[in-house]
């Protein structure tokens, strides 16, 4: 192989690890599942992307926050209304005041 192959392929090696380990930092180890409130049943975001607003069609009732990072709720689906900030490992009850689905999600920074 000629120094330059080997130089190319070297680059591109750094590059491919440098891609993956940035794509890995975006998003949210673990699930955040939540019960529709249009429906009465459970759904969920798996590895749910950082610093992304997620609607959620037809609302939230309740929410359980398993990711790695904070969970920010939100009454509109465009995550301007914030209604509360849910901790690793915690959850979230429309019977909790205020008393209101979420209608998005966001996660990191929020």
């Amino acid at each position: 192989m000629s120094l330059r192959r080997a130089a190319i392929a070297a680059f591109g090696g750094a590059l491919l690890l440098l891609t993956a380990s940035t794509v890995n930092a975006q998003a949210a180890g673990g699930t955040f599942s939540y019960i529709r409130a249009d429906t009465g049943t459970p759904d969920e975001f798996d590895s749910p992307p950082n610093d992304v607003c997620l609607p959620i069609p037809g609302g939230a009732a309740h929410a359980e926050n398993d990711t790695d990072a904070t969970a920010f709720v939100y009454a509109d689906s465009s995550c301007r209304q914030l209604l509360a900030i849910v901790g690793v490992g915690a959850s979230w009850d429309e019977t909790n005041p205020p008393p209101a689905p979420t209608h998005s999600v966001g996660f990191g920074s929020g």
